[in-house]
């Protein structure tokens, strides 16, 4: 929205409280009215009405209202509401919320959701959900030690999170030639990043075999077929073990 439909189509109450306010403090200011519109004018602030709207300017900014939304300004920033949502910015970010969705942005990172997800971006990594699942990008850490001490216990190592070294415990598994490292429900791949080897987290690659479960899995039985979910990962019992596998 520009700033001159925000004045054309402008927030009501907002307008209304300067109206108020010029016509306590000062009644000796200039009216001018006419067939369609009245214009009064005391001191600094100027108030206009009309059968579209009002709109009110002051020292600090202004303010319009009308039929299809409303627009405030000031020295700090400005908002504005329309039908198909509102937008406000100031001097520490922007935010807006439409038919589809809303944004928001600041100094320490950025946020957007909407009708397929949601994506939040920070000074330490991303993070993104959507209908097909979540990824999030984290910091690099020297060790799965040193990752447990920074993020607790009590959570999951992210998605795209990398070590400088895999876990100690990490076992290798090859999937279609490929050579993975898997440890508590957590796959890792080597990656080249910043001219060194690291260890990314990954989405479960399919195929993938692991000797036993990880803890709080449940069964799910789909048709004939029962698959143990592990959070957002299933796996099929097989000769060797369980094998990592989507379900459409």
């Amino acid at each position: 929205m520009s700033r001159r439909d925000a004045v054309k189509y402008g927030a009501a109450a907002t307008a209304v409280v300067f109206v108020a306010a010029v016509a306590v403090t000062d009644i000796r200011g200039q009216v001018r009215a006419g067939r369609r519109a009245t214009v009064s004018k005391s001191g600094e602030t100027t108030v206009a009405t009309s059968p579209r709207g009002v709109a009110v300017k002051g020292e600090e900014g202004y303010a319009a209202a009308g039929r299809r939304g409303a627009v405030v300004q000031g020295d700090e920033g400005y908002a504005a509401v329309g039908r198909n949502g509102a937008v406000a910015a100031g001097e520490e970010g922007a935010a807006a919320v439409g038919r589809y969705g809303a944004v928001a942005a600041g100094e320490e990172g950025a946020a957007a959701v909407g009708r397929r997800g949601a994506v939040v971006v920070g000074e330490e990594g991303a993070a993104a959900v959507g209908r097909y699942g979540r990824v999030a990008v984290g910091q690099s850490y020297e060790s799965y030690e040193g990752w447990r001490v920074a993020a607790g216990v009590a959570t999951g190592i992210a998605i795209g999170t990398m070590l400088a070294r895999p876990p100690a415990a990490a076992a290798p598994i090859v999937v279609s030639g490929s050579t993975y490292y898997y440890h508590d429900n957590a796959f890792y791949t080597r990656v080249m990043t910043g001219g060194a080897v690291k260890y990314q987290v990954i989405a479960p690659p399919v195929g993938a075999i692991i000797v036993t479960l990880p803890a709080a899995c449940k069964s799910v039985r789909v048709g004939a077929v029962t698959y143990s979910q592990c959070g957002p990962t299933y796996y099929r019992r097989v000769t060797t073990g369980y094998q990592v596998v989507v379900l459409h």
